[in-house]
């Protein structure tokens, strides 16, 4: 491919990747693997979010257990953040191959960089680090959010009494994995971002 065939496949798959989040995120109520029964995403934070995960722009302004159903964070967030990982590391290589063959037309095959970069480096990467993140105890569940009781019930500010706690679940350790490969933003529980709950 010249580059500006190697730029414009790059920049038609991008946009069909955003508008494929931003549709996903808008009817994820309708679809499978949403125990918590999280309703749509607002459009505007959709749009917000399906444009950082395009992008690669570390930006998360939800808290993902309870912004996203699992469906969207494993179909739609998770793909988005393996397939921006890879739309980087094309870049990268097709701007070396430029530099390097400055009299060539060609800058090679951006579908060919880009399932080279997914299939060899960031899927076995994302396998092998998703185990170990498991063994330490990073959940990897589809089980829906578990209620616990507190060993050492205690009292909000209205006066009520607080026994239990929920624990957010959900198919983390997968996602966290790619997350920290391809240094994507958006992480699978708010305080992975530094914010508070």
């Amino acid at each position: 491919m010249s580059w500006n065939a190697y730029a414009l496949a790059l920049l038609l798959f991008n946009g069909v990747g955003l508008v494929a989040v931003f549709a996903l995120q808008l009817v994820q109520n309708h679809l499978p693997l949403n125990p918590q029964n999280v309703g749509p995403v607002s459009p505007d934070q959709a749009f917000n979010t399906a444009v950082s995960f395009a992008s690669n722009t570390n930006w998360q302004s939800y808290s993902g257990e309870t912004t996203m159903s699992y469906f969207t964070q494993m179909v739609g967030l998770t793909v988005q953040n393996f397939l921006s990982a890879a739309t980087g590391m094309a870049v990268l290589v097709a701007l070396v191959r430029g530099l390097a063959r400055c009299s060539a037309q060609t800058v090679g095959n951006f579908w060919v960089d880009l399932v080279r970069g997914t299939l060899y480096i960031l899927l076995p990467l994302s396998v092998l680090l998703a185990i170990a993140l498991t063994s330490q105890g990073v959940v990897q569940t589809l089980s829906p959010y578990e209620s616990v009781p507190l060993l050492d019930p205690t009292v909000d500010s209205a006066g009520y009494v607080i026994s239990e706690q929920v624990l957010a679940l959900g198919p983390a350790a997968s996602q966290v994995a790619i997350k920290q490969l391809g240094t994507n933003g958006g992480g699978y529980f708010r305080s992975e971002r530094g914010a508070s709950v």
